[in-house]
């Protein structure tokens, strides 16, 4: 009884001290996910309640795409504010030396690390698949965590607190780590200070399952052809689509899982949700990833464009579906304006307030990504730059034999039809470049020196 007397003492009051300045802030990582690859995005063959009902309570950036399309240099981004030419962790395969280091990101300012300064208890569970320790890059409490990128579904071995020594661990991956967070809500440090929690899930990444047979049953029956999300081509060899949505909906009841403890716990209000994926996966179109690992890192829709939802209570005016271009680059500033933190002056993404508040004003248009790694056997024949607006996206190689590529997106969602050469675009190819050209400049991207 006196537990929860002190528990309730700690939600009635501890809350409120930093509720107008300093929300709670929960972000949560999905892998490998792709964008259409939820129910908000008008795909009726997949299940996903939870998540659509966020997106319903939300801000749902369905045009959002992720800055650089794979794992690492993703989650990179994320923590250094800045793109991978400049935090230089190019790549999985690719990596300057000293930002590969036990200590990496030579001293660069981190996420973590100035939210830690604010005042915040920053925590971390599940993925992550970068060098440096969490613990070395600004996080005060680390719970169970992968170190390394991909895992079994069931029964892994995770580390926990500062350690990378394994311990094997019973269970569904997916389920064990949202425990792990239901855990910290459920206790009273969730209520002494402002929280930033990093939650990594590592579905829908390979191997796609087991999943537990409740989720197995939701697909039982179901053809290929029926599970394709809308407008998918049905004449090309594809992935599993059956186990690869089956690990969707069981990280779903996840989410929703922990939405619920959020709520029991009381501090729905006062917490900013934020449901992000790392990277999209493009599921055999245009024959990138039928098998293996390779389904993502090209500049095309399925790989760059990911779900995005935020859901900022007594923030956002917004609700619902909104078309506007954010990059994932553009978080890290937004998280710490919501914690009431100037950006360093050099991270190049913009904040997401105004949008969410509802003004018209708010300036993004277009979003910009990115492939930096030039040099590793497996993709550095990839280099590339894209620019991108809702309707139109412009890609420019660094392989001067390869022609750069414009899609109306609008008119040819697949990417079929190249109109670099059409005239009738034109104008509306060379703004585009010009932003383009824009970025690499403000942003110091060796890219400008590339042939155009």
């Amino acid at each position: 009884m006196m537990r929860r007397l002190v528990a309730a003492f700690l939600l009635a009051c501890g809350s409120s001290v930093w509720a107008a300045d300093r929300p709670n802030i929960l972000l949560l990582i999905s892998d490998d996910h792709r964008w259409d690859a939820l129910g908000a995005a008008g795909n009726a063959a997949i299940h996903t309640p939870q998540l659509d009902r966020l997106a319903a309570a939300g801000v749902y950036l369905w045009q959002a795409t992720i800055h650089v399309p794979q794992c690492s240099p993703s989650r990179a981004s994320l923590l250094t504010g800045l793109p991978p030419h400049r935090h230089r962790w190019y790549s999985n395969q690719f990596q300057d030396p000293a930002v590969a280091a036990p200590d990496g990101f030579n001293g660069l300012p981190l996420l973590p690390g100035l939210l830690r300064q604010r005042g915040y208890r920053t925590v971390l569970t599940g993925k992550w698949h970068l060098a440096p320790d969490p613990g070395q890059c600004g996080f005060s409490l680390v719970r169970t965590w992968l170190p390394q990128g991909g895992a079994a579904y069931v029964d892994v071995h995770l580390a926990r607190g500062d350690s990378r020594d394994p311990q094997p661990t019973k269970g569904y991956l997916q389920h064990v780590l949202a425990d792990d967070v239901i855990d910290f809500l459920n206790s009273p440090a969730a209520h002494q200070q402002p929280f930033f929690y990093w939650v990594a899930f590592t579905a829908p990444h390979l191997p796609y399952g087991p999943n537990p047979p409740h989720i197995q049953q939701l697909y039982l029956g179901k053809e290929p052809r029926e599970l394709l999300p809308p407008g998918f081509p049905n004449d090309i060899p594809t992935n599993d689509w059956r186990r690869y949505y089956e690990a969707v909906s069981f990280l779903d009841e996840q989410i929703g899982r922990i939405l619920d403890a959020l709520d029991r716990a009381g501090l729905q209000d006062n917490t900013v949700v934020v449901f992000l994926g790392d990277n999209g996966y493009m599921m055999g179109h245009k024959g990138v990833g039928v098998q293996g690992g390779t389904g993502k890192v090209v500049p095309y829709e399925g790989s760059v464009r990911v779900p995005l939802i935020i859901r900022a209570p007594g923030i956002a005016r917004l609700q619902g579906r909104c078309e506007a271009p954010v990059s994932s680059l553009d978080l890290p500033v937004t998280i710490l304006t919501l914690a009431g933190m100037a950006p360093p002056h050099d991270w190049p993404g913009r904040d997401l307030l105004p949008l969410l508040r509802g003004k018209p004003n708010h300036g993004i248009d277009h979003a910009v990504c990115e492939w930096a790694d030039e040099h590793s056997d497996r993709f550095g024949h990839l280099a590339y730059r894209l620019v991108r607006t809702p309707r139109f996206k412009l890609i420019v190689w660094k392989d001067p034999h390869r022609t750069s590529e414009f899609y109306d997106l609008a008119a040819d969602p697949l990417e079929q039809h190249n109109r670099i050469d059409d005239s009738a675009l034109a104008g509306t190819r060379d703004d585009l470049h010009s932003k383009l050209e824009r970025w690499m400049q403000q942003t110091e991207d060796p890219a400008t020196s590339w042939p155009h």
